[in-house]
């Protein structure tokens, strides 16, 4: 049976660290006399409402946490997040569309950064702020940043990392998962504020190099301008932006023994890590030579132009220096590729991952292999951990449901009127959790505000089913989920 009153205990927590998030940003609006007070007051005190109600109700709950808690916990707290989230934007009518502002708040948090605003450049501080941050609490996964505040709830934070980052886990650095999470959050602090200073020192104003330090570590890709990036028109913050998405695209435990434990042998010695590198250049110096030759543009830009576009793709941050769509269709297809595999497992990217890919390259080629010598005993390893069989099929499991999504995503935006390539091009931006789309009709610098209210919600599903990796999001809606064990 589901122990409803923890269920109750960890929800109403979360929503009350929803509501601190929603009261920073209510004084920066005061404090500036930007937004109308009950822009953020009245969404922080229905979150602080609801989230005390929720604690009461779960006072006396046992420290018994099974998987399906776990799973119901994570999927209910990311949907009732991004409710509360959009309130900002319908109370205070800088997005009149229900549809446009969930889509716009389930786009933070999942760190896709596609936005449904036309005119990002007027929106007060306090908005730009509010969605900075939705995208570094989701980045590294609200549960998870939960798990490290929280005490001890009985071995129910396995349960509940589980169910966020659901498929290949990141590795344990200490036997409680509660302090492997305080550690990496302490990480991904300090490379956050890092992050805002390199901006700062690069030429951002203060406030600017804070959102998109936020954005930049959670891979999210929220500016505060419409142009994004090439608003700023500078090289300097190109390179900055382009060093801090790839660091944000690498496993936050590699970051960790690298950085902290400085045990760089066994960082570069990591599997998944080689195979990101070698995706990430491979495309890279791909695309500056297309650049160059196709579309005659000199060295020095292409290049540049190259790595930041790479990284931002394949990091599923999403942050824009031009339109790509101007660049040859070649250059397309690659970052439709890249933005399909995202980073490494255990980053705060999407996509399905370099070590899944790496996985499956590795059990096709010892498949064939196989069919050559039926009697030989091949197995297959990642960074020296035999790939179980229940392991293979839970990859091969996940690439079928990813494609499956895609193509019945895609099938129902070319139903309601869309082409075939904007289609795939959005379908793919938001389960990859990548922000730009490939397409005409919303393209990278394009706001989705043009889209209509069934494909905004289509593709909301879409980005949270990316984000939870889709098991989480889908095993609540099977009947067998919600049957006594």
């Amino acid at each position: 049976m589901l122990n409803l009153p923890l269920i109750y205990k960890v929800l109403g927590t979360l929503l009350q660290l929803e509501a601190l998030m929603l009261g920073v940003c209510f004084g920066m609006g005061y404090w500036f006399h930007e937004t109308h007070h009950l822009t953020f007051a009245l969404p922080a005190l229905i979150a602080l409402t609801i989230g005390t109600l929720l604690r009461f109700f779960g006072r006396h709950a046992e420290n018994r946490m099974g998987r399906r808690d776990g799973f119901l916990i994570v999927s209910l707290t990311w949907i009732v997040f991004s409710i509360i989230g959009m309130l900002p934007f319908l109370v205070g009518n800088y997005q009149p569309r229900v549809a446009a502002a969930f889509f716009e708040t389930m786009s933070g948090f999942t760190t896709t950064g596609a936005t449904a605003f036309t005119d990002v450049d007027a929106l007060p501080r306090s908005i730009l702020l509010w969605r900075s941050m939705t995208h570094w609490i989701g980045g590294m996964g609200i549960v998870f940043f939960t798990i490290a505040i929280l005490p001890n709830m009985g071995g129910g934070e396995l349960k509940l990392f589980s169910a966020e980052a659901t498929g290949l886990k990141i590795d344990k650095l200490h036997p409680r998962i509660s302090t492997t999470a305080r550690w990496l959050w302490s990480l991904y602090l300090l490379l956050t504020i890092t992050c805002m200073g390199a901006y700062f020192l690069g030429g951002m104003g203060l406030f600017d190099a804070i959102c998109h330090g936020l954005s930049t570590i959670g891979t999210g890709g929220f500016s505060t301008h419409t142009d994004s990036i090439a608003w700023f028109h500078s090289t300097r913050l190109q390179w900055i932006a382009t060093l801090f998405m790839f660091l944000a695209s690498i496993n936050c435990t590699l970051l960790y023994l690298f950085f902290i434990k400085r045990r760089v042998r066994d960082v570069l010695h990591d599997d998944e890590l080689r195979c990101f590198l070698a995706i990430f250049i491979a495309v890279a110096l791909s695309i500056t030579g297309i650049l160059m030759y196709a579309d005659g543009i000199d060295f020095a830009t292409a290049l540049r132009s190259a790595f930041f576009n790479t990284a931002s793709l394949q990091s599923t941050t999403g942050f824009s220096d031009e339109d790509f769509m101007k660049w040859h269709p070649t250059i397309w297809l690659i970052l439709s590729f890249i933005s399909i595999i995202g980073a490494c497992a255990g980053s705060t990217s999407g996509g399905l991952k370099c070590v899944r890919v790496l996985m499956v390259w590795r059990l096709t080629k010892a498949e064939f292999k196989k069919m050559l010598h039926p009697h030989a005993v091949l197995p297959v390893r990642i960074n020296n951990t035999l790939i179980t069989s229940q392991t293979a099929r839970t990859v091969f499991v996940f690439f079928v449901v990813y494609f499956i999504l895609i193509m019945l995503a895609t099938f129902a935006m070319v139903a309601m009127g869309l082409s075939l390539l904007d289609s795939f091009g959005l379908a793919i931006s938001s389960f990859s959790n990548v922000g730009p789309s490939i397409g005409h009709l919303v393209g990278p610098l394009g706001s989705w505000n043009v889209l209509n209210d069934t494909t905004l919600w289509i593709n909301s599903f879409l980005m949270l089913a990316g984000r939870l990796e889709v098991f989480s999001l889908l095993l609540p809606l099977t009947p067998a989920f919600w049957r006594d064990e």
